[in-house]
C-alpha cells in the first residue's frame, strides 16, 4: 500500500512528530508513505492551498490529510475543493487534532471518506461521521532516578511540567502550587517555544518564578530527544496543567516513560484516567492535595507508574498504525 500524508514535517511541532511516529509504525507494517509537507508556520493564501493541493504527489492509494485549525487559516474550502478535483477517485482520509469549529469541521466532513479523531470527547464534539483511533505512544524507558537528578543537578523530589511553554499550558498554576505549597520541592519546566527565542509569556512565568518560587524552578528550553529519559527519568510526578485540550502528545509521552501524571481533569483527559493511566484534579486546592499524597507515598506513585505503562502498552504506535491499516482497507 502507498499512502501519501499532507503535514507538517521536521518543525517543531506536535503534529509534525505525530505524523513522524504514525508514518515510521505504518513504515514498519509494510506502508510507503510519501509526505507532502504543510507549512507550519507563517500567513496562508488561498494561493497557498492551492499550490499545495497540486502539489505532485507518487501515484498513491490514499491521502490522509493531518488538520489543525491553525494550520489551514480558514484555507479548508480551497484545499479540499482543489484536492479532491485533482486527485479524483482517490480516498481521502482526515485526522482533526482539534474539534468544534463548524464551518471548517463541515467542510472536512463533506470532502473526507473518513475522519479520524483521538477520543470519544472530540467524536461527540465533532458531530460528524468518524472514527476514533487513539493518539499512539512511544513504549520508553527513563534511566535510574537517582543518575537522572544528579545529572541535571537536582535534589530532591522534582515536579515535571512538559511540552511547548504557551498561555494555555498553565504553567503559572504549577509555579503558584510549587512557590506557595511545596517548600524544597523543585518544579523542571521541561519545553520550549516552536521558535528559538522566548516568547513574552516565558519572560512572564520566570518573572513569577522569580517571585514565587526562588531557586525552586529550573527551566529547559527546547528537549530533543536524546534528554527525554533523563527529563523523565528524574521526575517523581509529571503535572499537566493545560487550561483546554482535545488530545497531548506531550501528556502522553510523560505516560509512554511509565511516569506518575497528575493533570487537569479535562474531559479528553478524564478517558485516560478511567482507564487507569493517570490521576486528576478538579480545583487548585484538589492539585495540592493529591500532589502532596503522590509526593509522599511511593507505593501510589508506583501504582499510577503501572497503570501508565499498561496504558501505553495498549495505545502504542505499532497497534496504532494497525487501526489506521485497518481503515485504510476498508475504504481501498
Amino acid at each position: 500500500m502507498k499512502i501519501g500524508i499532507v503535514s507538517p514535517w521536521f518543525v517543531r511541532c506536535g503534529i509534525s512528530s505525530y505524523t513522524f511516529d504514525l508514518a515510521n509504525a505504518l513504515s514498519k507494517q509494510g506502508v510507503d508513505v510519501y509526505i507532502s509537507r504543510l507549512n507550519r508556520f507563517g500567513s496562508k493564501s488561498a494561493e497557498y492551498f492551492e499550490t499545495l493541493a497540486a502539489r505532485r504527489m507518487p501515484k498513491v492509494d490514499l491521502i490522509h490529510v493531518q488538520h489543525e485549525y491553525g494550520l489551514f487559516q480558514g484555507g479548508e474550502g480551497v484545499f479540499y475543493g482543489n484536492l479532491r478535483q485533482r486527485q479524483g477517485t482517490t480516498p481521502l482520509v482526515t485526522t482533526m487534532h482539534g474539534v468544534g469549529n463548524p464551518i471548517p469541521d463541515e467542510i472536512v466532513a463533506e470532502n473526507s471518506d473518513a475522519v479520524v479523531v483521538h477520543n470519544k470527547w472530540c467524536a461527540d464534539r465533532y458531530g460528524h461521521p468518524c472514527t476514533v483511533i487513539p493518539h499512539g505512544v512511544s513504549v520508553e524507558t527513563p534511566i535510574i532516578m537517582e543518575e537522572a537528578k544528579a545529572r541535571l543537578k537536582l535534589d530532591g523530589p522534582v515536579v515535571t511540567v512538559f511540552g511547548f511553554v504557551g498561555p494555555y499550558k498553565g504553567v503559572e498554576t504549577a509555579i503558584r502550587v510549587i512557590g506557595m505549597d511545596f517548600p524544597g520541592v523543585n518544579l523542571l519546566v521541561a519545553g520550549g517555544w516552536h521558535v528559538e527565542y522566548e516568547t513574552t509569556y516565558m519572560v512572564q512565568m520566570k518573572d513569577l518564578a522569580n517571585t514565587l518560587a526562588p531557586g525552586q524552578v529550573r527551566w529547559t528550553g527546547w528537549v530533543e530527544k536524546d534528554m527525554l529519559p533523563i527529563i523523565f527519568g528524574a521526575s517523581d510526578v509529571v503535572l499537566y496543567c493545560n487550561k483546554y485540550a482535545t488530545e497531548s502528545g506531550a501528556l502522553l509521552t510523560a505516560v509512554g516513560y511509565g511516569r506518575c501524571v497528575l493533570a487537569n481533569a479535562l474531559s479528553p483527559i478524564k478517558e485516560k484516567e478511567a482507564e487507569g493511566a493517570l490521576t486528576t484534579y478538579s480545583k487548585e486546592g484538589e492539585l495540592v492535595m493529591r500532589l502532596e499524597e503522590l509526593l509522599q507515598d511511593p507505593t501510589l506513585r508506583h501504582r499510577y507508574e503501572s497503570g501508565a505503562r499498561a496504558f501505553a502498552l495498549q495505545t502504542s504506535w505499532e497497534k496504532v498504525a494497525r487501526m489506521h491499516l485497518d481503515l485504510y482497507e476498508e475504504l481501498l
